[in-house]
């Protein structure tokens, strides 16, 4: 591909990006709910369940954070084509990849204000957080789990035809993950090994309280969580493409 077209699509996809982001933050709500719902939600949690409980399962309580997006996820893809947005920009000189993969990015960003400020809030309330804790992979888990949230979020909005319908029927994929995963439960309390949160869980665990980077016990379970995060966005650009038929 010649280099200015490959700069082009870039720049195209950047400011797409960025343009569905500033449509988010304009709303009120969505401000609440990008900066209020992880300090509402850890802040519950810990003061709830107290301080023993908060120590032992803040790993959990990370990787649920991104799981729970599935729900505004596929509200807001469902939204974009509810709304008919995605067929009109069909009109510009826009790549038609390039406003499904912005919509894809600028959630990320959201995903990744709201990791970031649960990370930073486990080490406020004092979680139990190994001293030599390795910070990108405290981070790149979570992440990797949002991405997940991406292709599940795609999936559910591909075969929903309503926003509400998708917030609604979100929790059907949620509640599985967070419970198969064992995210409130304990780390030794899996029910499904080979589920994206479960992966995570564990990963997380040991990274976040052994202190781990070892590749049996972290890097083999990222690898599957990315291949995970990667079939599923696949898969949801594919029936969401088709479902819509705006490719």
């Amino acid at each position: 591909m010649d280099v200015k077209l490959e700069h082009k699509i870039s720049q195209q996809l950047w400011y797409l990006t960025i343009s569905n982001f500033k449509s988010m933050i304009r709303e009120v709500g969505q401000i609440i709910w990008i900066f209020g719902y992880p300090i509402v939600f850890m802040l519950l949690f810990k003061f709830a369940y107290g301080q023993v409980v908060w120590e032992y399962m803040a790993p959990g309580v990370i990787i649920l954070g991104p799981v729970v997006l599935i729900s505004q996820l596929a509200g807001h893809f469902a939204t974009e084509k509810e709304s008919g947005r995605l067929q009109r920009l069909i009109t510009t000189p826009v790549s038609r990849y390039g406003l499904l993969l912005s919509g894809l990015f600028s959630q990320l960003i959201v995903a990744t204000i709201q990791i970031v400020i649960m990370i930073l809030l486990s080490f406020i309330f004092g979680a139990n957080i190994h001293p030599n804790v390795n910070i990108f992979l405290l981070f790149l888990i979570p992440f990797l789990m949002a991405f997940n949230s991406l292709g599940f979020g795609l999936l559910l909005a591909s075969i929903v035809k309503t926003a509400s319908s998708a917030d609604g029927l979100a929790w059907f994929i949620i509640l599985p993950l967070q419970f198969l995963g064992g995210l409130l439960v304990s780390p030794d309390a899996v029910f499904l090994e080979f589920i994206p949160t479960s992966l995570a869980l564990r990963a997380m665990t040991a990274v976040m309280i052994s202190g781990s980077v070892a590749f049996e016990l972290v890097g083999i379970k990222l690898i599957l969580v990315t291949i995970w995060g990667v079939g599923l966005v696949l898969l949801g650009i594919i029936l969401f493409q088709r479902k819509t038929a705006i490719f």
